[in-house]
């Protein structure tokens, strides 16, 4: 019997492809603007939010003792996240890295400290706790992976309408100011796609893995190709390789973990890359 005859798994590969032309869309700017780590931040700012919503389980058990209110929370901080990080750099008050560790940081410790004050009060981990650290596909709801889909697209147009502004911003800021460019407009929609595709996609992969979709599809197609569209295309191309291979792969082997196995099977594709960029050129 196929695989595909599962709703969940038809809904998790819809998911997870969604997901996987939204990140490729965004490496290149990551990768062009050295953000590697920015999705870091964020993604683990998204802990803090869970952590704030087990803290109100325990005070209030009877109004956010709701499954979902994690995730809603997970939303918000990561939102909130992408804009204090943006608006520290912006402002040149700190430097970018120490900008995004200390929202890594904090927003870890906060979440840690609600997971343990949980943990405290009921004696066992908060509902979907390690779910929301590595993912699970096997939750996926039809609606969810429509949203995924909504979000892919809506990263899609906005890229494609704003393309000129993005990549002068992302390769030249200071050129891209004198020329005319919003560039605080164009850096904060930045921030707000990739904090809305990493919520969306901390549940395909999980939050402390879905940095890996944010660099390797660029970091792969660089390896190629020295023109951008190309590398956009070859970065799509081994997202959707690494997300739906690695989710076949763990339908077909339930041992191996599906957010795991798309990241290695996409750090795979970027060794073969690195190999064949040696003898190959651009």
């Amino acid at each position: 019997m196929s695989i595909f005859t599962d709703e969940a798994v038809r809904n998790a590969f819809l998911a997870a492809g969604a997901m996987a032309v939204a990140c490729a869309i965004l490496s290149v700017f990551v990768v062009a603007r050295r953000w590697a780590f920015m999705g870091e931040g964020i993604s683990h700012a998204g802990f803090g939010g869970a952590g704030t919503a087990w803290m109100l389980a325990v005070a209030f058990p009877g109004t956010f003792s709701d499954p979902r209110y994690p995730y809603l929370f997970v939303f918000i901080f990561c939102f909130i996240a992408a804009i204090g990080i943006g608006w520290l750099v912006q402002s040149q008050r700190v430097t970018n890295d120490a900008a995004i560790g200390i929202f890594l940081v904090a927003s870890l410790a906060w979440g840690f400290v609600g997971q343990h004050i949980y943990v405290h009060r009921y004696h066992t981990d908060p509902a979907g706790f390690e779910n929301l650290l590595w993912g699970q596909m096997k939750s996926i709801t039809t609606a969810y992976a429509m949203w995924s889909v909504i979000a892919a697209v809506a990263v899609a147009g906005i890229t494609w309408a704003m393309s000129k502004e993005l990549i002068a911003y992302c390769f030249d800021p200071l050129l891209a100011r004198t020329s005319g460019v919003r560039t605080t407009l164009v850096h904060y929609l930045l921030m707000l796609m990739l904090a809305m595709t990493i919520v969306i996609g901390s549940r395909v992969v999980g939050s402390v893995l879905v940095t890996a979709l944010l660099v390797l599809p660029a970091a792969t197609g660089n390896l190629l190709t020295r023109r951008l569209n190309r590398a956009l295309a070859i970065g799509i191309a081994v997202s959707l390789v690494g997300a739906w291979g690695g989710l076949l792969i763990s339908s077909v082997w339930r041992a191996l973990p599906a957010g795991s196995t798309i990241v290695l099977l996409m750090v795979a594709e970027f060794a073969a890359a690195l190999v064949v960029s040696r003898f190959a050129p651009r």
